[in-house]
């Protein structure tokens, strides 16, 4: 391997490792809840599943909005205007609070939602019951977003991890007294499993405030040293300079965010679509598909955050005019995302009794016996397409960092319609609507994705985008 190939990938491993582990912590917390769920009882994780993705698809907007602070932040202060970095972040934070009142609605109305999508009402009493106590936690996740944008555009994704590392244990503890009853306790299922979520996702928040304070005193290392001299001469009143709104940088976040937040919407809306009708085939195949999802969620949500530290790179040298750099991060995350989805080829591809294995602990013997024959398939599905995941989560993160969001939310748009309507009239025409025909759809979903981001990159479009003001930029 050169000398210089060696330095790009330690570049990006150095601001990609504690984001794949911070995110991969995030995937670990929603496999422990979906794993002692089932170890509850089945409905209790499909309803979880449910209500989850639900949850998910309509946070995923004001999400993609708030959180897309990384790449304003990292091209601020690649411009060396930490300031509006810092009013940038806030714009997200007041922005995410305006979000509290829609997901209380969602939850107040949340029964007769899954009732009216077909679900048994059993398993619709579970998932809004699961999505109603979550509310809170999803509300501080939009809010606590946007600091997560503060400090992985600027480079400081280790106080992330930390924060990840303290909420896992405290959600997966929760997790054991709420959900099987401990302490004196009564068992609560599914709610308590929503509960512990909720707590650690606050706890989160306050961390990341706690933490923000040194920010927006104007005493951090890296704020402070690039600092407005006209703001260091007094520390109250550049505080009440940052805290306050900023309608043109709030709309010029929204303008490239929300892009980057329905593009997300989209995929979720795709994802969720064919989960629904999957949940419509039957309780067992429900249950096979939450346990093969959950076990996928180690092998993709960590390369969100490898997407996230090539965006932030992409952010920061774009900025400075190096375009070459940015191409050579780039392909560094693509090699780091092919070696690390590789490894989950050969387990779920080569291994998949093994993976089983962690499901069958402490379950049902009869019931997971049931079960086995129906989820080893899928986890051949999902060794099949890990590492296209790769290659669109590195390209995706590469666009969103330059600012090409359009281009994101259009691709995600088109390949979601190709496919759910074309899986619907392949369903029509020939009847094949099995479980097994809704995952090769996911399958061709995956390769879709991964040929339209990976030909927009070449195409070369976003090397001319930013994000920033021209005359913070120059």
């Amino acid at each position: 391997m050169s000398s210089p190939l060696r330095k790009d990938l330690a570049e990006v491993l150095s601001t990609a490792w504690p984001l794949m582990l911070s995110t991969g912590l995030f995937s670990l917390t929603l496999f422990i809840d979906r794993m002692l769920l089932y170890r509850y009882s089945a409905s209790s994780a499909a309803g979880a599943m449910g209500a989850g993705t639900i949850l998910w698809t309509l946070t995923c907007l004001p999400v993609g909005i708030c959180g897309y602070t990384n790449t304003f932040v990292a091209q601020y202060l690649s411009a060396r205007r930490p300031t509006r970095a810092l009013q940038v972040v806030w714009q997200g934070i007041l922005l995410g609070m305006l979000f509290g009142p829609l997901l209380i609605l969602v939850g107040y109305y949340a029964e007769s939602l899954f009732s009216l999508v077909g679900h048994s009402q059993r398993l619709a009493k579970q998932e809004a019951e699961y999505l109603i106590w979550l509310v809170p936690g999803t509300w501080a996740t939009i809010v606590a977003s946007a600091l997560v944008g503060l400090y992985s555009g600027s480079g400081r994704s280790m106080i992330l991890l930390y924060t990840d590392m303290v909420v896992t244990l405290v959600n997966g503890a929760l997790d054991c007294v709420l959900i099987f009853g401990m302490f004196g306790l009564p068992a609560l299922g599914v709610r308590g499993a929503a509960i512990a979520s909720s707590v650690a996702l606050i706890l989160k928040l306050v961390i990341l405030v706690y933490t923000a304070r040194k920010d927006f005193q104007l005493k951090s290392p890296v704020i402070g040293a690039w600092i407005d001299p006209e703001l260091l001469s007094s520390n109250r009143a550049g505080l009440k300079e940052l805290l306050q709104w900023d309608f043109p940088l709030m709309r010029r976040l929204v303008h490239f965010g929300w892009p980057a937040g329905v593009s997300v919407v989209a995929e979720a809306v795709c994802f969720t679509t064919i989960m629904m009708i999957v949940g419509r085939l039957g309780e067992q195949e429900a249950d096979a598909t939450t346990l093969a999802l959950g076990v996928n969620l180690l092998a993709f949500i960590p390369l969100v955050g490898l997407g996230t530290a090539v965006g932030v790179l992409v952010a920061k040298y774009l900025v400075r005019e190096q375009i070459a750099v940015a191409k050579r991060m780039v392909f560094s995350g693509l090699l780091i995302g092919i070696a690390y989805s590789s490894i989950f080829v050969i387990l779920y591809g080569g291994f998949p009794d093994w993976i089983m294995m962690v499901y069958a602990l402490d379950s049902d013997p009869v019931r997971f016996e049931e079960m086995r024959p129906i989820l080893r398939p899928l986890l051949l599905f999902i060794a099949g397409y890990c590492v296209f995941d790769a290659f669109q989560t590195v390209f995706v993160g590469a666009l969103k960092g330059a600012g090409d969001t359009r281009f994101v939310l259009g691709g995600h748009f088109f390949a979601g319609c190709a496919t759910i309507f074309g899986g619907l009239l392949v369903n029509h025409y020939t009847g094949w609507g099995g479980l097994y025909y809704w995952w090769s759809v996911i399958f061709f979903w995956v390769v879709l994705l991964a040929v339209i981001f990976t030909l927009r990159y070449l195409h070369g479009g976003w090397q001319t985008k930013r994000v920033i003001e021209p005359l913070v930029a120059d």
